[in-house]
């Protein structure tokens, strides 16, 4: 019995692990990718109102690729 608990819990933190490097590498993905959208959206970074535009441009990007910004 204990050593079924034992597989039990290490099987669902190796499927825990696995999801998580999943999740890292679609965060990864998806911040190059809103990255290169905003600063090909908003080349130059100069005026505070640019930069509130990128801002809200990255934002945008994130959240519509299922991430937090």
């Amino acid at each position: 019995m204990a050593a079924n608990i034992l597989s039990t819990a290490v099987l669902v933190g190796s499927v825990a692990s696995l999801a998580s490097g999943a999740n890292a590498q679609s965060r990864s993905d998806a911040i190059e990718r809103c990255i290169a959208q905003v600063q090909a959206q908003y080349p130059f970074h100069r005026g505070l109102s640019n930069q509130q535009s990128r801002t809200a441009a990255y934002r945008a990007c994130m959240r519509a690729a299922g991430q937090r910004p």
